[in-house]
């Protein structure tokens, strides 16, 4: 499902932002989103948008349709209020593939899960310049839905015009050396990008994502901010293949 904001102007490459689930753009690439140059549409493409996790155990699956739908709704709001065009590719997240207590994903469902979505990504990618600025999870987490769309878009384009964004808020509860070293080994160098005057706003955006904001949240995300910060304000960091 695609859901336009307005017509794409010709004054550069496109932005197209690849979120795993709804909210993780918000959580981890808001001040890459805000930095999109005025004239240019930038594209959110939420990947696993089928869910039934709202933080209450055991997950029931027939919760399914209503939690996806509100869920859906979130993200189709903050995407108006941000001017960006919208794109749900309808794949079920782990809460419905492997939810906790259930068995485990096998490595065959798992395979055939990632070949249809780099099938999926493959022709989102089509639909835009091979210039187009792809932001994908760095997969700090490693969550299996971030890994999967991180790797799919990474080997689609080559690496070519990715960055990589943290996942938020799992980044806040590793040392800083560890994610270091984690990208690194992708070949990977930071930037990090001031929130300080930004902060309220990204709050705000993150508001549009109440039913996935669990109360330690926000904590924690700040918590980074400030840490990446350095005691001079608050920043996200993105990463991009090393020159």
């Amino acid at each position: 499902m695609a859901e336009r904001a307005r017509d794409v102007g010709d004054d550069g490459p496109e932005h197209v932002f690849f979120s795993p689930h709804p909210d993780d753009v918000a959580l981890g690439a808001y001040a890459s989103l805000l930095g999109v140059p005025r004239g240019i549409v930038p594209t959110l493409v939420t990947v696993f948008s089928q869910s039934c996790w709202e933080f209450v155990l055991p997950v029931d699956p027939s919760r399914a349709m209503a939690v996806t739908s509100r869920r859906m709704g979130e993200d189709r709001r903050f995407a108006r209020a941000h001017g960006a065009d919208l794109v749900h590719l309808g794949f079920r997240d782990t809460s419905l593939r492997s939810p906790p207590g259930g068995l485990p994903e096998t490595e065959e469902a798992h395979a055939a899960l990632a070949s249809r979505v780099r099938l999926a990504l493959g022709e989102v990618l089509a639909s835009v310049s091979p210039d187009a600025i792809c932001y994908v999870p760095l997969g700090i987490s490693s969550h299996v839905d971030h890994l999967l769309v991180r790797d799919a878009v990474r080997a689609l384009r080559d690496g070519h015009n990715v960055v990589y964004y943290e996942d938020l808020p799992y980044s806040a509860h590793h040392p800083e050396d560890e994610i270091v070293d984690y990208a690194w080994a992708l070949g990977l160098s930071p930037r990090c990008l001031d929130m300080t005057s930004l902060w309220s706003a990204k709050l705000r955006g993150l508001s549009f994502y109440q039913s996935q904001l669990e109360p330690q949240t926000l904590p924690a995300v700040e918590a980074h901010a400030r840490r990446l910060g350095a005691g001079r304000g608050l920043c996200e960091r993105v990463w991009t293949v090393a020159s």
